[in-house]
């Protein structure tokens, strides 16, 4: 099936119409498909967030503890 056929998963992981129906088992997999990649960019952006320094992140309004907390969430948590 093609990547048209199953619709495009934008960056912030909600689906882009591509006029057909999200029921059944095509809709599933798009949602699932939707969660994964979330859980992989939420992963990338906590490692990123760890890497910080502690200026970077006072640019940013973040404690070096709020950053660790947010960062030491597993990548399932919102």
């Amino acid at each position: 099936m093609s990547r048209r056929a199953l619709g495009a998963v934008s960056a912030d992981r909600t689906m882009v119409s591509t006029g057909q129906a999200g029921d059944g088992a095509q809709g599933f997999v798009k949602r699932a498909l939707g969660e994964v990649l979330g859980m992989i960019a939420r992963h990338r952006q906590r490692r990123s967030l760890a890497a910080l320094d502690d200026h970077l992140l006072r640019d940013v309004g973040l404690s070096r503890t709020e950053a660790r907390r947010e960062a030491d969430k597993a990548f399932w948590q919102e």
